[in-house]
Order: C-alpha cells, then structure tokens, then sequence
C-alpha cells in the first residue's frame, strides 16, 4: 500500500495498519457468508469479488481523510478521525454478522464490546494497537466513542445516519447486484453532505439513501443473504464442541476448519435448495425520507430514517443426499 498517495507522511498511520489488530481483518470477509454465497468463483473481475473487513475499512478510513483535508483539521484530529474510521469493524468475528449472534449467544462477546476491549489494549490480539494509540497521544476513550457514535463531533460522520462507513460500505455491495450500476462516488456523497450548498447536493445524498434501501432489499435481505447467515448459525451451533471464546479473534480460515462443509455449502450452486424447509423470524430494514425535514438544517437523524419489520423465512440445513453431493459440500478445497 503506497500511502504517500494518500498524502501521508506521518508515521502513524503505517503503524496504526500494520498492528496485528488490524491486520486480522484481511482475513474477514466483508459481508460474511454472503460473499461466499454470492460470489462462488471470484476472479477478481467487477461484480465477481470478495471483499474483506480489511479493504473497507481502509476506504472508510480515506473518506475520513479526504474530511479532514477539507475541514482542515488539526494533526490530532486527523489522527483522530482516520483511527476511529481505520478501527471501526476492528472487532467482527470471523464471517463477521453471520457468526456473531452465535459467539454472542454462547460467550457473551459481540463486536462492539469486543472493538473496545481491542482498542484498550483488555484483548491480547489489541495490546500493540492500543500502544501505537498511546504513543502517538491518540484519545482511546475518544475513539471509542467516535466509533459507537456516542460522539457527534465531526459532522455526525460517525454518530449519523450520513456516516463514513454506511457510505463506503453500501456503495462498495453495489457490486453484489446484477447489474452492477451505481453513478455515485463515496467521495462525492461526502462532499454534498459536508457542503449542503445547493439542490444538487440534496439530491445526491437523497440518492444514496434510496439505494441503501436498494441494496438491502437485493443483497443484506435478499433471501440468499438471509440463508447464508443462517446456514453459518446452524453450522456453528453444531460444531460448538470444537469451538471456543478464542475463536472470535481469529480467522474465517481458522473457523472454516472446526466446521468442515461450511465453506462448500455455502458456495454450491444449489445453495437455496440445501438450505430450506424450516421456518425462522428476520428482521427486514426499509430506508426512506421524510422530506418534511430540511436538508439543509442538517438534521439527518429527522430526514434519513428506516423501520424495521418481522418477516418468517423456511431455512434448514438439509444433508446431502448421496455420496458425489457429500464429496462435493462436506470436502472444503478453499477459496
């Protein structure tokens, strides 16, 4: 990674990224099982990608950047900002949302608890991070607060609907929809919402709030997002003998291994049909706006709004069927 491209010549940044903390997150997927489901072949193509925790985290932590160009902000506050952002998913499972209700359910460890114990240094895998804060005089307690949105400093960037990662983490699963078509920029949906100047402004931020919404009906709660999560739970839950609290600061490599067949499965092209029959409770996301609240008075929390709703869904892992369909799910081979 050049990151004199970035513009950056302080050392605190290479050191931040270089933690082991921080590093994990290459091996994390972005969206958990769903990027297996989705993506089963990846090559490297657009629309044919896995991403990881690692690649998104660093793209929320530019956005911040580019912020803190724009605003000019002071060296302790661009530090500020680019930690909160580079740190923000610093504390997802392997197959991040997919195993978590699980590793929550059993040990009591979800990722937010979970960020703050890494970021303080309480969690091993965090000590080195959590001394590269110290030593570069970085606010611990404030990023942790930038990151759980508790502070609404920097233009609600972090505490608003409007934010760093939803804006770079919807943007970047638009890739997971065929076809593939978005004409916004996560650069430019930051921009109009720090400029909020004109009706073009307005109507680009409006934009990408419907496709939030767009993108959560046709990917996050798409059936297929939905059974992969699941799939992920029940494998899980049956494999607990092998599986402990420790796991959950390990790799998706790592967990793919005390639970031979995960992988396969949820890369089979006849996923959907494996994993069906039994009938479970999700909970469904609609993002909307409600125009009778100003743009321009940048009260987003009052504008960009969403509901959440019960929905019942069949989903239970089936076995397979005959000997060439068990070599087939049940024999991980990667990717």
């Amino acid at each position: 990674m050049d990151l004199k491209s970035w513009g950056l010549e302080d050392s605190f940044f290479p050191e931040i990224i270089s933690t082991e903390a921080f590093q994990r997150l290459q091996y994390i997927r972005f969206l958990g099982g769903i990027d297996y489901a989705l993506v089963q072949n990846p090559n490297g193509v657009w629309g044919n990608t896995r991403y990881t925790r690692y690649q998104h985290s660093l793209g929320v932590a530019r956005l911040s950047l580019m912020y803190s160009r724009g605003c000019e902000l002071t060296d302790r506050e661009r530090r500020l900002i680019f930690a909160a952002a580079l740190l923000h998913d610093v504390g997802h499972a392997p197959l991040s949302h997919s195993l978590e209700p699980v590793f929550h359910e059993a040990f009591g460890i979800e990722h937010h608890q979970a960020t703050r114990d890494i970021i303080a240094g309480r969690a091993p895998i965090g000590r080195s991070l959590s001394e590269v804060l110290r030593r570069y005089g970085v606010d611990v307690d404030r990023v942790t607060a930038l990151i759980s949105g508790e502070d609404p400093s920097f233009n609600q960037f972090f505490s608003g609907p409007i934010n760093f990662d939803t804006v770079e983490g919807i943007l970047r699963t638009r890739t997971y929809i065929k076809p593939a078509t978005s004409p916004l920029a996560p650069e430019l949906v930051v921009m109009a919402a720090v400029n909020r100047s004109t009706p073009a402004d307005q109507e680009i931020v409006d934009q990408f709030w419907l496709y939030k919404d767009q993108i959560y009906t046709h990917v996050i709660n798409s059936r297929t997002g939905i059974l992969a999560d699941s799939a992920c739970q029940l494998f899980m839950k049956r494999h607990m003998a092998d599986i402990g609290k420790e796991d959950y600061f390990s790799t998706e490599e790592a967990v793919f291994k005390k639970m031979p067949g995960l992988r396969n499965l949820l890369k089979s092209r006849n996923f959907e049909n494996l994993v069906a029959s039994d009938t479970i409770t999700v909970t469904m996301r609609r993002f909307f706006i409600d125009r009778r609240n100003s743009f321009f008075e940048r009260d987003d929390k009052k504008r960009y709004l969403q509901a959440r709703t019960s929905a019942k869904l069949e989903v239970e892992l089936q076995e397979a069927q005959n000997a060439q369909h068990t070599g087939d799910l049940f024999g991980d081979r990667g990717n």
